[in-house]
């Protein structure tokens, strides 16, 4: 779980795929993409605090080196994916609740 190319990388990938759908929702008018974003944002954000759990996990039966070691970078690199998707988690449920909002007051 702490290997590199799977801690930094599926977080990456989540990001590339998330900025797809939201160039794509700009192009088009369909209704759901919003929800496809919010779907991305949140397993964005649970990936993420899963593996900083589980760096914490190692770090109890080891210590901070090894797990430092283990991802090849400082721990603390974990919480940017974490804060990205709590961040893009708000910003679609904003989108939403104006949304909403819209349609219910037109």
């Amino acid at each position: 779980m702490l290997n590199p190319y799977f801690a930094y990388g599926v977080p990456v990938a989540l990001l590339i795929l998330y900025a797809g759908f939201a160039i794509f929702r700009k192009r088009s008018e369909v209704s759901y993409i919003g929800f496809v974003l919010f779907i991305i944002a949140g397993f964005l954000s649970a990936f993420c605090f899963q593996v900083i759990q589980y760096a914490f996990h190692e770090a109890a039966v080891k210590d901070w080196t090894a797990v430092t070691q283990a991802l090849g970078a400082p721990v603390w690199t974990l919480y940017i994916g974490l804060v990205i998707g709590i961040v893009l988690v708000a910003l679609n449920l904003i989108r939403a609740w104006r949304r909403i909002y819209k349609i219910r007051h037109q």
